[in-house]
């Protein structure tokens, strides 16, 4: 049986940060919170303002 994404041992804390930019749009950064140094390196996703939304704005 496959893992479900509610299945606890499965999920991990997300750590978050916005890196402002003067000349262009902010950008979100979101990374596991318990990642170790060579994790960071590879494991994060980012996106600039305006390409995400809150989820109750979709609801």
């Amino acid at each position: 049986m496959s893992p479900s994404f509610d299945d606890a041992s499965t999920q991990r804390r997300v750590s978050t940060v916005v890196i402002e930019n003067p000349n262009s749009p902010d950008e979100c950064v979101l990374y596991p919170a318990d990642a170790t140094d060579e994790e960071l390196e590879t494991t994060w996703v980012t996106a600039e303002e305006g390409d995400y939304v809150r989820p109750a704005d979709r609801r």
